[in-house]
C-alpha cells in the first residue's frame, strides 16, 4: 500500500511540473513574432533542393512569395509573383497558369524566410493543389546554384 501512495504522489508531482512548464510555453508560442505554423498543411509542405527540381520531368510552376519590390529586382525566370500588391490579380494569374499535373514550387528570400511555407500552405488549403513544394534555401539558394552551374 505504501508503494502505491508513493507512486501516486510522484505522478501528481510530475503532472504539476508538466503543467507549470506548459503554461509559459503556450504563452510564448502565442505571442512570439515567429511562432511556428500550427496548421497541418504547413507542417507537411516538403522542401526540395534546386538540384532535385532541375531533374523533375513534369512541368513546374514557380511562385515567388517575396515582396513586389524583391520580385522586380530579380526572380527565377518564368516565376509568378504571388504578392504583387493588393487587387493586382496575382492569385487569378496563378490559377490560370496552373494545370493538373503541374507541380508548384514556392520560394522566398532565404532559409530564414517563412513566406514560402505560408504561401504553399495557402495554395494547398485554398486551391486544393497537392503537388506544392518549397524551394529549400529560397531565392538565395537559387542564385548560389546559378553561380556554380556552367
Amino acid at each position: 500500500m505504501r508503494a502505491k501512495a508513493v507512486f501516486l504522489r510522484a505522478a501528481r508531482q510530475a503532472g504539476m511540473i508538466l503543467l507549470v512548464a506548459l503554461i509559459p510555453a503556450a504563452i510564448a508560442a502565442m505571442f512570439h513574432p515567429r511562432h511556428p505554423g500550427w496548421s497541418r498543411e504547413q507542417a507537411v509542405i516538403r522542401e526540395v533542393e534546386w538540384t532535385a527540381v532541375r531533374q523533375w520531368c513534369e512541368p513546374v510552376l514557380m511562385v515567388d512569395a517575396r515582396s513586389a519590390a524583391a520580385y522586380a529586382r530579380g526572380h527565377i525566370p518564368g516565376a509568378l509573383s504571388l504578392f504583387g500588391g493588393p487587387g493586382d490579380g496575382a492569385m487569378a494569374a496563378l490559377v490560370a497558369a496552373w494545370h493538373p499535373g503541374t507541380r508548384i514550387l514556392v520560394y522566398c528570400d532565404s532559409p530564414r524566410c517563412d513566406a514560402a511555407q505560408s504561401a504553399a500552405g495557402r495554395l494547398r488549403r485554398e486551391l486544393g493543389i497537392e503537388e506544392v513544394y518549397v524551394l529549400k534555401g529560397g531565392w538565395s539558394a537559387w542564385v548560389e546554384a546559378q553561380t556554380r552551374e556552367p
